[in-house]
Parts: C-alpha cells; sequence; structure tokens
C-alpha cells in the first residue's frame, strides 16, 4: 500500500501529465510558415495555456513538442470523456459530503470528532477514490504513446527541468542582491 506522501505525490504528477497530455492533444500539427513578408497568424485561443498550460512547470509542456496520430488523439478523447464524467460525478459526491459536514457544524447542539468522524471517514475513501481515477487515467494516457514518443517526452522534460532550475538559480542571485542598487564588485586577488 501506498503511504500518504507518496499517493499525494501521484496525484499531483498524474493531474499535471494529464494537463500535458491535454496540452499535446489541442495542439494541431504544426502549419507551415507564412510567406515571405507576411506575419504569421495569432494563435487559436486554446492553444495559450490549455488545460493546465506552462504555468504548472514542466509536466504542463512536456508533451507539447509529440506529435500524435489521428488514432492517438481518438483515443486520447476517449480517455479524457471518460475521467471528466467520473471527475464530475465525485464533484458532486464531494459537495454533498461538503454539505454533510457543513450541517453537522451547524446543527444545534455539542460537535464532537466522534460525531463528524463518520462523514470524515466518507471524505477519506472519495479522496483515495479520486487519487486512484486519477493514477487509472493517467497511465491509460501513457499507454497511448510509443516508446519513440515517451522518449521525445522525457528529453524535452528534462531540458524544461534543466532551463527551470537555471531561472531558479538566478532568482536566487537576484534576491541576494544588494538592495540599495550598488554593484558589488568581486573581492581583488593580493
Amino acid at each position: 500500500m501506498f503511504n500518504k506522501k507518496m499517493l499525494t505525490s501521484m496525484v499531483v504528477a498524474s493531474g499535471l501529465s494529464l494537463g500535458a497530455i491535454g496540452a499535446a492533444f489541442a495542439h494541431p500539427e504544426a502549419s507551415p510558415p507564412p510567406p515571405p513578408g507576411e506575419l504569421p497568424p495569432p494563435p487559436p485561443s486554446h492553444r495559450l495555456g490549455g488545460m493546465f498550460g506552462s504555468a504548472v512547470g514542466p509536466m504542463g509542456m512536456i508533451f507539447q513538442g509529440v506529435k500524435l496520430t489521428k488514432e492517438q488523439r481518438e483515443k486520447i478523447h476517449t480517455i479524457f470523456d471518460a475521467a471528466r464524467k467520473e471527475e464530475k460525478t465525485n464533484r458532486e459526491a464531494m459537495k454533498s459530503i461538503h454539505d454533510q459536514m457543513a450541517a453537522a457544524l451547524l446543527s444545534p447542539g455539542k460537535v464532537t470528532a466522534e460525531t463528524l468522524q463518520p462523514v470524515l471517514d466518507k471524505q477519506t475513501a472519495l479522496e483515495k477514490t479520486i487519487k486512484e481515477s486519477h493514477v487509472k487515467t493517467i497511465l491509460a494516457l501513457r499507454d497511448v504513446l510509443t516508446p519513440e514518443q515517451l522518449a521525445k517526452a522525457k528529453v524535452r522534460y528534462t531540458k524544461i527541468k534543466s532551463i527551470r532550475e537555471q531561472m531558479k538559480e538566478l532568482r536566487e542571485m537576484d534576491a541576494s542582491a544588494p538592495e540599495d542598487g550598488s554593484v558589488t564588485s568581486p573581492p581583488s586577488e593580493p
């Protein structure tokens, strides 16, 4: 059985990967370059950000460079449709649990941890179901890709991760710079 941290990490990774697959699914094949002297048309709005977009980090972008076949796009579409239906059902169930919790907390009389435990148990079970569903979906999406596509995605992910780490180092260098704007020179050698 997974420990709680491992399961949470898997859910986060699966959610991010779902966004990456969604971004890949949303991006059509590259269009030919515009004739010389003309500006390319602006990208369609659905290409800006996608379900998760690049804001979530490398996982949100790794599949953007992977070209999918028509059959792969259809399979991914089917997987997403099923996942969205399941997600909607789970959201409704979670809303019901939250309503039950609110009703219990706002009821007259003393409320204890023991009286709330049945609702908390339902919430814990549903959260586990949601995490398992995310893992199932991300594995199904991964299975659509060929080994070559996975290798290309891994190379891209590694490069993006490296760039992000370099950017973090630069931000840390900027943060450690003097606040008065003065430039300090390195110590001179004797």
